[in-house]
C-alpha cells in the first residue's frame, strides 16, 4: 500500500481525527475532522467559545496553507524516511561505541538508557535529567528527560519512580543534517567516556503540575563545574 492509501484506510475507520500540525504541518494549530455530520455540528458549537466564529476565528490562512503542504509532503517516502534513517544511524553509532541505548531504533528519536549510564545514581537524584544536563554542557544538545522527572508525585508527596530512566534525542524531520547527527554522536560518546564525573540533581522549584516543563533543578555538589573543566581540557575554549 502507498502512504496515501494507508492514510485513507486509517481515516475511514475513525469517528473523529484531531491533530496538532506543528511537527508535520509546519504551522501553528491543527485540525479536527469527521465523517459524522452530527458530531461535527456538536463540535462546531464550541468553536465560537474557544476560537472565534467559524469564518474568522482560529488559524490564519497562511498557516492552513502550510499545514496542507506539510500533509502532502508527508506522503513522500523520501521525506518521511529521513528522520528514521538518521535515528537508526545515531543508535548504531552509539551502540557500536558501547553507549547504552534502546534498540531497535524507532521513528521519533534515539533513547539513551540512563539507568545503565549512571547505574550507581539513585532514582531520587534523577539520572536521566543529570545526563541531559551533562549533554547540554558538553554539546549544547537539548534532550528530553523521560524518567522520574516526567512522573508526578504520589498523593502523599512521595516520589513515583520511573521504571526506565531515558533521555530522548528527538529528530524532527527536515531540521538536522547528517553532520549535526555525527556531532551529536561525538558529544554523547564524550559524555559516556566521562560519565564518572556526572552527579545528581535536586529540585529548587517543583510545581505540582507539569514539573518537567516548569520546574528548576540544581546540581548536587559541583559536578557540573568539574565536567565543564574536563571539557575545556579536551576541547579548549574554541566552541
Amino acid at each position: 500500500m502507498t502512504t496515501k492509501q494507508i492514510y485513507q484506510l486509517l481515516a475511514d475507520k475513525m469517528d473523529i481525527i484531531y491533530f496538532s500540525s506543528r511537527k508535520l504541518g509546519f504551522g501553528r494549530g491543527g485540525a479536527i475532522t469527521s465523517h459524522n455530520e452530527s458530531l461535527m455540528k456538536s463540535l462546531m458549537e464550541f468553536i465560537p467559545l474557544y476560537e472565534g466564529f467559524l469564518t474568522y476565528g482560529g488559524m490564519d490562512v497562511r498557516s492552513i496553507e502550510a499545514v496542507a503542504v506539510g500533509l502532502y509532503e508527508s506522503l513522500d517516502m523520501d521525506y518521511i524516511s529521513q528522520g528514521p534513517e538518521f535515528i537508526q544511524y545515531l543508535v548504531k553509532e552509539l551502540d557500536d561505541y558501547g553507549v547504552p541505548v534502546i534498540k531497535p531504533a524507532g521513528g521519533l528519536g534515539a533513547h539513551l538508557n540512563c539507568s545503565e549510564i549512571l547505574p550507581e545514581l539513585p532514582h531520587n537524584q534523577y539520572p536521566a535529567a543529570a545526563v541531559a544536563a551533562a549533554l547540554y554542557i558538553a554539546g549544547g544538545i537539548r534532550g528530553m528527560e523521560r524518567g522520574t522527572v516526567s512522573e508526578q508525585r504520589e498523593p502523599d508527596g512521595s516520589e513515583r519512580y520511573a521504571e526506565l530512566e531515558l533521555l530522548r534525542l528527538a529528530m524532527p524531520r527536515r531540521v538536522f543534517t547528517l553532520s549535526q547527527v555525527k556531532y551529536c554522536a561525538d558529544r554523547v560518546k564524550w559524555v559516556w567516556d566521562n560519565r564518572d564525573l556526572i552527579g545528581g540533581l535536586q529540585w529548587t522549584e517543583e510545581p505540582k503540575v507539569l514539573r518537567f516543563f516548569f520546574g528548576r533543578m540544581k546540581e548536587i555538589g559541583h559536578w557540573q563545574e568539574d565536567l565543564a573543566e574536563k571539557f575545556r581540557m579536551d576541547f579548549g575554549d574554541s566552541l
